[in-house]
C-alpha cells in the first residue's frame, strides 16, 4: 500500500488505531453479570482487544450452509488465538434449490436484505469492532458484503465452499469426466419426464452427481457472487472457488480451514494498517467486479446484487453502468452453464486469480485497487501464473481467443415492453439473423407455464411470457428455473424464447429475458401482452418490443387493474412488496 493510500485512510479516524478499534468494544467487555451469565470469564474477556462479530448463516437444512457452524467455531478459536474475542451472529440461509418451483420460492430473494440487517443489528448491539462473514447459498453471497458496507467496520468474508462435483460412466455425461453439477441432474430429470432417457440412468445421477456439501457446483449465482467478492478485494484470493468438504462424511476441505486462519491474519492485517471496507469498495472496484462475472459468464443475479452493494457502499452505479463495464468483456472461462466444467476444475488449475491475471495483462482491471490483503490487486497477482504457464487446458481462454467475444453474455435491453429495462442471458450464444421473433404464449404464473411445457403445448419458435411475478407480483420475485431447465431437458433450448418480470437461476441458459421493469403488478407493459403477439428481441439493438402500436398498447392498459398482493398483512413476504424497488434499481428496500 502506498503512503497517500495509508494517509488518505488515516484521515478517517484520527485516534490511535488501537483506541479506534477497541473503544466500542469495551462497552460488551465492562458488562460482568451478562457476561459470566453467558459463560465467558470477564477477567480473560478484559484482556482482549477487539470484539470481532462472525457473521454466521447456518442451517443443517441444505447443503449450501451446513458447513458453516463448523467454520464459525473454527473462526472462533483462531480469532481467540489471535487475542480478540468472536461472538456468532446467526442469520437465515435459504437455498434456492430448496425454494424453486415452490409457493415459497418468493422468501429467497426476501431474504438477501434480511440477512444483511441480521448480521449489521447483532454486530452493532453487540458492539463488535470488527466482522468476519461467512457466506453461502446465493443470497447469502450477495448479503455477505452487505453489512460490511453498511458499517464500514474492519472486515472481510470467506466463502463455506462450492460443491465437488460427480460424474457417471455412461453418455451423454460421461465425456464431461468428474464435472457433474446439480444442472445435470436437473436438466437429466426434465428428459426423464419427456421420455428422453431411461429412469435407472436418472437415478445413477442422482447417486453420483453431488458427493458432499456446498453451493450449486458451477458458474451459478452463489459462485458468481463468490468471484465478485474476491475480485472486489473483499475475499482472499483463491477463496472463491474451494470445495466445502471431499464428501458428506468428511470434515471441511483443507482448503476452507487455510482461508480460516488466513481470513484471522488478514484481519490483523486490516486493524493495523486501518483499511476499511469501503476504501476497498470502491468505483473501480465494482468495474472490476463487474468485469470479472462477465469474462466468468456469472448469474444475471449479479445486477441486482450488484445495484444493491452499491447503494449500501455509498457508490454511484446504476444498470446501465453495469452493462457498459460488461458489454467490453469476452467470456473467457469454460464453466456450467454455457460449458462443460465445474467449478472446482478451475480452482485446481489456480482459480480465480489465473482468470484475473489474463484481465489485469490485457488491460480489463483496475490493478490499483486495495485489497483486504492490504495491498493491491495487481500486487496479489503479481506471482500468479499466467494461462500460458498453466499448462495445457482448456478451462480459461486467452483474451485473443475466448469462449465467446464480448457483448454476448448478458444484455440490458429496453424497448416498448421494458421501459425502464430488462436483462438477456445468452451465455455465449448468438440469434440467427440478430433477433427472435415469435408469438407470445402468455402465462400468469411459473405453475401454469410449467403445465403447459410438460403437456408438449410450446412449439418452436414461441416466445413464453411469465409476467406476475416480479418483486411484488411473486412476492418476492422467484427464479423460473424449473421452466428453463424443462426447455433444455425437452430440447427446446435453443428454439424457444422466454421472457418475464421474473427471474433466472444461475443454472438457467437459453434465450432467456428476466428482471422486466416495471413489472406487471405495477404497471408495466407486459401486463398488456395477449397470446399470439408478436414478440421480438434484437440483442444488437438492446431492444425488446411487442409488435403493436403505442396507441394499442395504451389503449390495453386503460383496461389493467392491479392485482391484490397476495401475502398476509406483517409477514415478511408483504413487508417486502410494500418497500420494493423495482428490479431495474437492484429490488433494494
Amino acid at each position: 500500500m502506498s503512503d497517500n493510500q495509508k494517509s488518505d485512510n488515516q484521515k478517517s479516524d484520527s485516534r490511535k488505531p488501537e483506541d479506534a478499534f477497541t473503544q466500542q468494544g469495551r462497552y460488551w467487555r465492562n458488562n460482568r453479570v451478562e457476561l459470566r451469565a453467558a459463560g465467558f470469564d470477564p477477567q480473560a474477556v478484559r484482556s482482549k482487544p477487539g470484539i470481532v462479530t462472525i457473521g454466521s448463516p447456518y442451517t443443517n437444512a441444505h447443503r449450501c450452509n451446513n458447513r458453516v457452524r463448523r467454520i464459525a467455531d473454527l473462526l472462533t478459536d483462531a480469532l481467540d488465538a489471535s487475542g480478540h474475542q468472536g461472538l456468532i451472529v446467526g442469520a437465515p440461509a435459504v437455498s434456492d434449490a430448496v425454494t424453486q418451483g415452490t409457493p415459497n420460492a418468493g422468501y429467497s430473494l426476501v431474504s438477501r436484505d434480511l440477512i444483511a440487517d441480521c448480521i449489521e443489528t447483532g454486530h452493532r448491539a453487540h458492539h463488535a469492532n470488527a466482522m468476519i462473514v461467512i457466506s453461502g447459498c446465493d443470497k447469502v453471497g450477495a448479503a455477505a458484503m452487505m453489512p460490511l458496507a453498511r458499517t464500514n467496520d474492519y472486515g472481510l468474508v470467506l466463502y463455506p465452499g462450492t460443491s465437488s462435483p460427480g460424474s457417471v460412466d455412461f453418455e451423454p455425461w460421461a465425456s464431461k469426466g468428474n464435472n457433474l453439477t446439480i444442472m445435470d441432474y436437473a436438466e437429466a430429470r426434465a428428459a426423464q419426464q419427456a421420455g428422453r432417457i431411461e429412469l435407472l440412468e436418472l437415478e445413477t445421477l442422482e447417486k453420483n452427481i453431488m458427493p458432499g456439501s456446498g453451493t450449486c457446483g458451477a458458474m451459478f449465482t452463489a459462485n458468481t457472487m463468490s468471484c465478485i467478492t474476491e475480485a472486489m478485494g473483499m475475499m482472499l484470493p483463491h477463496g472463491a472457488s474451494h470445495p466445502a468438504d471431499y464428501d458428506a462424511a468428511s470434515d471441511i476441505h483443507d482448503d476452507v480451514k487455510a482461508q480460516v486462519q488466513a481470513s484471522v491474519a488478514a484481519l490483523e492485517s486490516l486493524i493495523r494498517l486501518r483499511i476499511r471496507p469501503r476504501d476497498i469498495m470502491t468505483r473501480k472496484a465494482f468495474e472490476n467486479a463487474i468485469t470479472v462475472a462477465y469474462a466468468m459468464g456469472g448469474s444475471t443475479n449479479l445486477y441486482l446484487h450488484l445495484l444493491a452493494l452499491a447503494r449500501d457502499a455509498g457508490v454511484d452505479l446504476t444498470i446501465d453502468d453495469i452493462q457498459a463495464v460488461g458489454e467490453k468483456v469476452p467470456l473467457l472461462v469454460n464453466l456450467q452453464p454455457h460449458g462443460p466444467y465445474a467449478m472446482v476444475a478451475l480452482h485446481e488449475i489456480g482459480g480465480l486469480p489465473v482468470v484475473m491475471k489474463e484481465l489485469l495483462d490485457n488491460g480489463f482491471l483496475h490493478g490499483d485497487v486495495l485489497t483486504v490483503t492490504g495491498q493491491t490487486l495487481a500486487e496479489n497477482l503479481a506471482d500468479v501464473k499466467t494461462i500460458a504457464e498453466a499448462g495445457e487446458q482448456d478451462i480459461v481462454f486467452p483474451v485473443t481467443a475466448p469462449v465467446a467475444p464480448a457483448n454476448n453474455h448478458i444484455s440490458v435491453l429496453k424497448g416498448n415492453l421494458a421501459p425502464e429495462s430488462c436483462v438477456l442471458k445468452l451465455s455465449g450464444k448468438t440469434l440467427q439473423n440478430g433477433e427472435f421473433r415469435g408469438p407470445a404464449r402468455v402465462f400468469e404464473s411459473e405453475a401454469a407455464t410449467l403445465e403447459a411445457i410438460q403437456a408438449g403445448q410450446i412449439n418452436k419458435g414461441d416466445v413464453i411470457v411469465v409476467r406476475n411475478v416480479g418483486p411484488v407480483g411473486g412476492l418476492g420475485m422467484p427464479e423460473m428455473v424449473m421452466l428453463t431447465i424443462q426447455l433444455q431437458g425437452r430440447g427446446l433450448g435453443a428454439d424457444v424464447a422466454l421472457i418475464t418480470d421474473g427471474r433466472f437461476s444461475g443454472v438457467s441458459h437459453g434465450i432467456l429475458i428476466g428482471h422486466i421493469s416495471p413489472e406487471a403488478a405495477r404497471g408495466g407493459p407486459i401486463a398488456a401482452v395477449t397470446e399470439g403477439d408478436t414478440i421480438v428481441i434484437n440483442p444488437q439493438k438492446r431492444t425488446l418490443n411487442v409488435e403493436i402500436s403505442a396507441e394499442e398498447l395504451n389503449n390495453r392498459m386503460k383496461d389493467w387493474v392491479a392485482p391484490a398482493v397476495a401475502a398476509a398483512p406483517g409477514t415478511v413476504r408483504e413487508k417486502f412488496t410494500r418497500l420494493v424497488s423495482s428490479a431495474h434499481f437492484g429490488c433494494v428496500q
